[in-house]
């Protein structure tokens, strides 16, 4: 039997089934610089999407809180802002409207709200709230707003007729703590409650809140939005500015006597965000610029 022996070359190829140290040289630094730039991209990355859900979210808290301070300065008159400084706005909100009825005595009034307007605000006012009414000594001077304060919860009555409307309506007994003049059956009776917007500190950082008050104390601060940049660097600023636009002092805006030159509040509010590029941080801002109306007889 004869044997046949395999060619050199064939097994010399079947001996090398592994890598050789060379190739191994080679390929690692190739491998550790693709780990490398994978890395760095998938960094990159990171700090990318950090950057734009901060600047998202940024922008969602700023655009919120632009819409609220928009919605709430919208009805008012200069005559319902009471303090205006860097970082606090105090305002009389208004609650809603009612038409008087009848005033069975000096310091009682009963109202009902007017046809398709829902009453049911009523319910939730309290002691300290402010009643106004408009009355005239003559029929030839306009009217003047009479301000009062309420002595306790309004008295719920049966429906009956209000004024000279003799349609049965929800009718709300008011008590006042001070007397006021007469007016007509079918005067407007407007109710207001003191409101605050402010920046305070609260877990190391600064947020603005909302803030109401009864006859006694300001209730807990709620949070509105935040966190905000320091007073420091601008986070919240508030200005009165008069008709041409120019800034009022808080010495120009206090005393009645120039109250009526006042007629926008301007809210500049400032937040940082993480960029999309380093660690460092950058801010933005929005401006709420909100016009005061004049009341019905042209004053602010």
């Amino acid at each position: 039997m004869v044997r046949m022996k395999k060619p050199q070359c064939a097994l010399r190829h079947a001996r090398r089934r592994g890598t050789t140290l060379v190739e191994l040289l080679v390929a690692l630094p190739l491998a550790v610089s693709l780990a490398t730039i994978a890395a760095m991209l998938l960094v990159r990355l990171g700090h990318t999407m950090r950057g734009q859900s901060s600047a998202i979210a940024t922008a969602r808290e700023l655009r919120h809180v632009a819409q609220v301070l928009s919605a709430e300065l919208e009805p008012l008159a200069a005559r319902h802002v009471t303090i205006v400084r860097d970082t606090m706005l105090q305002f009389r909100e208004q609650l809603g409207v009612l038409g008087l009825c009848a005033a069975p005595d000096a310091r009682s009034i009963v109202a009902a709200a007017p046809p398709g307007s829902s009453d049911r605000w009523v319910g939730g006012l309290r002691p300290g709230d402010t009643v106004r009414m408009w009355a005239a000594s003559t029929p030839a001077l306009a009217p003047v707003a009479q301000d009062r304060a309420l002595a306790m919860v309004p008295q719920p009555l049966h429906a009956g007729g209000c004024g000279t409307d003799p349609e049965p309506a929800r009718r709300w007994r008011f008590l006042l703590t001070d007397s006021l003049a007469r007016a007509a059956a079918g005067t407007p009776v407007t109710v207001h409650r003191d409101a605050r917007y402010r920046l305070y500190l609260a877990g190391g950082k600064w947020w603005i809140g909302r803030q109401s008050r009864d006859a006694t104390r300001w209730e807990t601060i709620q949070p509105v939005a935040g966190p905000f940049r320091a007073p420091t660097a601008g986070g919240v600023a508030l200005t009165a500015r008069d008709a041409f636009g120019q800034p009022l002092s808080i010495e120009e805006y206090s005393p009645d006597s120039v109250r009526g030159r006042v007629a926008m509040i301007e809210v500049l509010l400032s937040m940082n965000r993480r960029s999309s590029t380093r660690l460092a941080q950058s801010m933005d801002s929005v401006t709420v610029v909100a016009p005061l109306r004049a009341d019905a007889y042209g004053r602010r």
